[in-house]
């Protein structure tokens, strides 16, 4: 197996396959993501949104368009658990995010005000989306698409932590605490994925301000799920509902699990995918 590196999306992304073609399709669908969705770059789909979409419908790629529908979905079936406006708004407010000449206070908070239909999305007041909880898992899952186009049997895309493999043979990924890098479980991926997020590890221990959670008790969650693109917008669910998640868990196949900070994997939902 080949196995290369590069950095894409804000992180390092990393592709194994047996052909260095399928690597570099892997690697050349990861890129058009981030070409389409970062928010820094002027004349992507998603500054548009943040600039224009207020003011007249944007017109935007079937990728952009697709992950904007899969994000609403999310929204709606957590009850606004995941939301790309209230990410938007928080990472203005922080400086994660520009803010645009025609975008003053109030900024839209709520992803209601968010509108898809087709390739034409639009915001009913000034306000701005942080895709960020999603795109890497939608990256990773447009990777594998490429990766079996190239006709590659057997592969794995990691993007930072949003893991999808596939092929004959399951994959064994590790889980590690946030903190120590200790391993802490595995997990057999086949044909599917599994995302993590975690706190970000500062000079004083973990930091966890970069995510919307109420639950407390974990330093990381991963959930396992058909797609990373899913799973990678599941985990932020979970981190803001917690064990209110499990039935929406359950409802889409997929299981979830935290680290606690005693280092003890603690099952969500339904445990079977959980390491032992």
């Amino acid at each position: 197996m080949l196995r290369r590196c590069r950095p894409l999306l804000g992180t390092f992304v990393e592709v194994t396959a047996g052909r260095e073609e399928a690597i570099d399709a892997a690697f050349a669908a990861i890129a058009r993501v981030h070409r389409l969705m970062s928010a820094h770059e002027p004349d992507s789909d998603v500054s548009r949104i943040n600039r224009f979409a207020h003011i007249d419908p944007i017109r935007v790629d079937p990728w952009t368009a697709m992950l904007i529908e899969r994000a609403l979905f999310w929204s709606r079936c957590s009850e606004g658990a995941f939301d790309l406006v209230r990410a938007g708004k928080a990472a203005i407010e922080c400086g994660m995010l520009p803010r645009h000449a025609d975008q003053s206070p109030p900024l839209a908070s709520h992803w209601t005000l968010l509108e898809a239909q087709g390739s034409s999305v639009r915001m009913l007041k000034p306000g701005c989306i942080d895709v960020g909880g999603i795109a890497k898992g939608f990256a990773v899952d447009r990777a594998v698409d490429a990766m079996r186009q190239a006709g590659c049997a057997r592969g794995l895309v990691n993007a930072g932590g949003d893991v999808r493999g596939f092929g004959s043979e399951p994959w064994q990924i590790q889980v590690v605490h946030p903190l120590t890098r200790v391993p802490i479980g595995l997990v057999e991926l086949g044909d599917c994925a599994l995302a993590t997020s975690a706190g970000l590890r500062t000079g004083e221990g973990l930091s966890f301000d970069h995510l919307d959670g109420e639950e407390l008790r974990w330093v990381s969650v991963s959930v396992h799920a058909r797609t990373a693109c899913d799973a990678d917008a599941l985990t932020k669910i979970v981190w803001k509902s917690g064990d209110r998640a499990a039935a929406l868990l359950e409802q889409v196949d997929a299981s979830a699990f935290g680290i606690g900070r005693n280092s003890r994997i603690e099952p969500i939902g339904e445990p079977e995918t959980v390491p032992a």
